[in-house]
C-alpha cells in the first residue's frame, strides 16, 4: 500500500495531537509508522494504522520515548556543563600555584596571576555553575 500526502498527514497530525511535540521523535515515528503499513499488503489504511500503533507500543509509548530522549539530552548537557566546570577549575588552580610560587619567590606579577585565577573563576566557572542550576531546576520540574 501506498500511502497518499493526506494520510501522512493525518499521522503526523495524530501524533502531534498525542502529545509528541519533539520535531525528531515525531519525524522518525512517522518514518516507521509508515514504512510499516506500505509494507503491509493491505488497503485498509485505518486497520494498518491501528496495527501499527500497536506494534510500536500505541501513544503512551511515545510519550514515554519522548520523556527518555529530554532526560537523555538534558544528562549529555549536564555532563559537557560538568567536564567545562572541571576544566576551569583546574585552569584556576594551576594559576593560583603558579600566583603562589610568583608571591613566595616574590618575583614580578604574583598579583597577575592571583588576580587572572580570581576573575577566571568569578566570570566563568560562577556563571556556568549558576546556568547548572538553572537547568537542573526546569529539569526537575518537567
Amino acid at each position: 500500500m501506498i500511502l497518499s500526502h493526506m494520510q501522512i498527514e493525518y499521522i503526523e497530525n495524530s501524533l502531534s495531537l498525542h502529545g509528541v511535540t519533539s520535531k525528531d521523535l515525531r519525524d522518525d515515528l512517522l518514518d516507521h509508522i509508515c514504512t510499516y503499513i506500505e509494507a503491509r499488503n493491505s488497503n485498509d489504511f485505518n486497520a494498518s494504522y491501528q496495527e501499527a500503533l500497536q506494534k510500536f507500543g500505541g501513544y503512551n509509548s511515545f510519550q514515554n520515548l519522548q520523556r527518555e530522549s529530554i532526560h537523555q539530552r538534558f544528562v549529555k548537557q549536564a555532563l559537557t556543563i560538568h567536564k567545562l566546570k572541571f576544566s576551569f577549575g583546574v585552569l584556576v588552580i594551576v594559576l593560583l600555584i603558579i600566583g603562589f610560587v610568583f608571591q613566595i619567590m616574590h618575583w614580578p606579577y604574583a598579583n597577575a596571576w592571583l588576580l587572572s585565577a580570581i576573575l577566571v573563576a568569578a566570570l566563568v566557572i560562577l556563571p556556568i555553575h549558576c546556568y547548572a542550576q538553572y537547568k537542573k531546576s526546569i529539569h526537575h520540574h518537567c
